[in-house]
This record gives C-alpha cells, structure tokens and sequence, in this order.
C-alpha cells in the first residue's frame, strides 16, 4: 500500500466552525484533495478547506477514516489511543475497520463489516458500544459510522470512550478514563510507589507493610480476578492453605479501609471487590501510570508506523515522561512483579527506540543522544541498540564518547559471552564517512 500526506487541511464544519482533518497517511488521497466533503448526515456540513490539521489531531474523540473497502486511511490521536492498534501495519500490511472495530463488534453486526453497512445505509449507523482488550489494557467506545461525499467511497467512524464492563449496547455513557486531576485514586509504580486518594496521600510506611504489599499484589494483576489460594501462596508461601486465606481476608479488609475511609458498613467496595473465590482490582475511577503510558506508547508506535511522525512523537514524548523507571523498582526481587515489570520495560525499549529514530530523521541528534544513552542503558547487551547510540555519538562528532561506550560494550560481552562484538567502531565510522562506498 503506498502512502501520501494530506498537507492542505481539508476540514468539516458544523455550527462551531471548521475543523480541519490534516495529516492523513492514505492509501489514494485525490479523493481529499479535489475539494470537500459533506456528511450526508446532521454530523457534517459543506465546509472550504482551511491551514490548520491540529483540531482534527487533538478533537476530544477518537476520529477513524476507511475507504470503501474498509482499508483504515488515518487515524487521529483520541483514535490510536483507544483502538491501540498492533503493529501488523509497521510490517506494510495496513489496517482495516475489521482489525480494529467490526471484530470487536462481533455478533452485535453479525459479523458484518460497518464500512459497508455505513455505505449501504447512506447515512449514519446505530452507536454501537465495543470493549477493547489489549495485553493488560482495557478500554471501551461508543462506534458510529457514517459516509462522507467525495470522489471515491470514504467512511468516518466517531468513537467515544466508554465505561469498560457495561452492559448497556445503544444506551448514552458520557463517561471516559480518569484522569489524574479528576481521579478518586491515584497510583505511581514507575520507580518508587505511591498512591493517592481522596483524603491525601497513602502513607509510604504502610505502603511496605503486609496491606501494601496485597495493594501492590492487586495494583500488578490490575482487572484480573486471582484466587484466593493463588494471592495467598504468592504473598504468604510460608503459611498454609488456612492460615493464608485468613491473613487475606483480614488484609483485605484493612486494605478497603485504606483506598475507602468514608466507605458505609456493609456496602460494596468499589476498588478491592470479591469476585468468583477470589478478588479483582477495579480501575474505574482510578488513574494508573502504567495504563497511562502504555496508552500513550502503543498510540505513538501506531502514529510513527502511519508515518505520522510529529503526531508520534507527542504520543512517545507523553509515555515517557510516566515512565519514571522499572515497574515497582523498589521490589525488585518479588517474583509476581516480574512478568509485568519485563513486560512494560520492553514497551519502553520500543518506545525510546521509535523516538530516537524520529529525533535523528529530523536531525535533532541531541535530543535522539538522551533516548538512545537511556535505551543503551535499559539494553545493555543488545548490539543494534549498542550501535544505534554508537552511530549516534559518531554523528555528532563525540568521538571519545563513541570510543569510551564501544570499550565499555566490548569488556561486558567478553566478560558475560567469552567474546568480542560482532562489529567494529572504525567500521561504523567509514561506513558513516563514506555512504556510498
């Protein structure tokens, strides 16, 4: 599939005026530049084409273009935010609606593909509600779809975000994700954890007690009912079977008094909540810096494999100012917080990787210097990284740096593998020299 950028801001209006639509990586964009588009719905009107693509990039909900094959043309960033598309389209494979909305959608549509239903009504779909799993993430939104008038078959879909787990189909739901200046409860586990409620802070002392340590537990296999025997065994492996579930019940209960002071006797408790023989951690309401990040990489990742590459480096600039470090850094021998922790660390190599590479294309090769020198020190023997920061240092002329970090890399792989690296720094240097030799 072969891409162009939209440039000229082709835009709608509606009674607040236009907004513009911006970068577009297309598969065929003569269809955006002949002109205009008119919805042929309430949601779109006539409109001139106009300079700025900045209110489409930052409309409060998610904005998804297909053609009429269904082939997903853009994405803007409430859009890549919430759908979290995988990574199939860096490979040159392409989104379609069906990858990211009509699957989700499943028996709702009836297996259907909502581009062509949106073609074939010739006006606006039913708002559809779709839960969106991803990894550990989850998410909700509210999908329309509706054609819009140009040269060729073109449908926008609008997606406002949901509450996750509601059962409600075509029912209005204006909530969205917390955020932290609006959540009930606040929770940092890159680098030292830290959570804060309603009434303040939670003490950090507590915090390294036995209830902390579940809240950690919980916090780590967030919306993900664990048995009681299983808790008990990854907190308490010492105790038996009794006497591990009795310490849970009771550090249960001390826990929800913590997260719910003013919670009434008796009621249900809305974060630590008893399901099926064991617990789950609910997120609703709740603002959590890995969610956040992971958010913010997987939406940057999609906006940098559309080519988007400003829009990619706000998405991967916003995840890594939350990734403050290792998951729950301050435990770092607990074995159920391994798994996590790799997981979310090999997210932010990607993550530093795709900026850095976006920062050297636009010959900031200083600010690519800071993600590269984190990344090189996050992968320490991964040799394409090793070279990305030596290639880096060459580029800016830092040769002592280059000489100084190729002979630290050298000693590490002869001390852990018994040999040298598979390159040398002088090589890479005539290879930068001389292009074309």
């Amino acid at each position: 599939m072969t891409s162009g950028t939209y440039t000229p801001g082709l835009a709608w209006g509606g009674s607040q005026g236009a907004v513009p639509l911006g970068e577009v990586q297309a598969a065929d964009t003569a269809g955006f530049e002949r002109g205009y588009w008119r919805g042929r719905g309430s949601l779109l009107a006539p409109v001139r084409v106009v300079d700025s693509p900045l209110l489409f990039e930052r409309f409060l909900y998610g904005l998804a273009l297909a053609d009429g094959e269904g082939r997903i043309l853009y994405l803007n960033r409430k859009a890549r935010q919430l759908l979290m598309p995988h990574d199939h389209s860096a490979r040159g494979l392409g989104w379609t609606c069906c990858d990211l909305i009509c699957e989700r959608l499943g028996p709702l549509i009836g297996g259907a593909c909502l581009t062509r239903l949106a073609l074939q009504a010739e006006g606006e779909t039913p708002e559809v509600r779709m839960d969106i799993d991803v990894d550990r993430l989850q998410a909700a939104a509210w999908v329309t779809a509706f054609p819009v008038d140009s040269d060729e078959p073109r449908v926008l879909f609008h997606l406002r975000p949901g509450r996750t787990g509601d059962r409600r189909r075509r029912v209005s739901d204006r909530l969205s994700p917390a955020a932290p200046g609006s959540a009930d409860l606040q929770i940092q586990t890159f680098g030292d954890f830290q959570a804060e409620g309603a009434q303040g802070p939670l003490d950090s002392e507590w915090l390294e007690q036995r209830p902390g340590q579940l809240f950690k537990y919980l916090v780590c296999e967030r919306r993900r009912t664990v048995t009681s025997d299983r808790i008990a065994e990854a907190l308490w492996p010492e105790a038996g079977v009794d006497d591990g579930k009795n310490r849970l019940r009771h550090y249960v209960h001390v826990l929800r008094e913590k997260l719910e002071p003013e919670r009434a006797n008796r009621s249900p408790a809305r974060f630590v909540v008893a399901r099926r023989g064991g617990y789950v951690f609910e997120t609703q309401g709740v603002w959590i810096d890995t969610d956040e990040f992971e958010r913010e990489a997987r939406a940057g990742l999609a906006a940098h494999a559309q080519g988007c590459e400003g829009a990619a480096s706000l998405h991967l600039a916003d995840a890594l100012r939350v990734y403050r470090g290792p998951f729950l850094s301050e435990d770092p021998y607990v074995d159920w917080a391994l798994e996590e922790r790799e997981r979310l660390g090999e997210l932010a190599a990607r993550v530093l990787r795709a900026q850095a590479q976006i920062c050297i294309a636009s010959g900031r090769l200083d600010a690519a210097a800071d993600h590269v020198r984190r990344l090189a020190d996050m992968e320490p023997f991964d040799t394409d990284v090793q070279k990305l920061f030596l290639e880096v240092c060459l580029r800016r002329g830092r040769r002592s740096e280059a000489f100084r970090r190729y002979s630290f890399f050298r000693k590490r792989m002869l001390d852990a593998f018994g040999h040298e690296p598979d390159f040398a720094l002088a090589e890479m240097e005539h290879e930068l020299s001389h292009p074309s030799s």
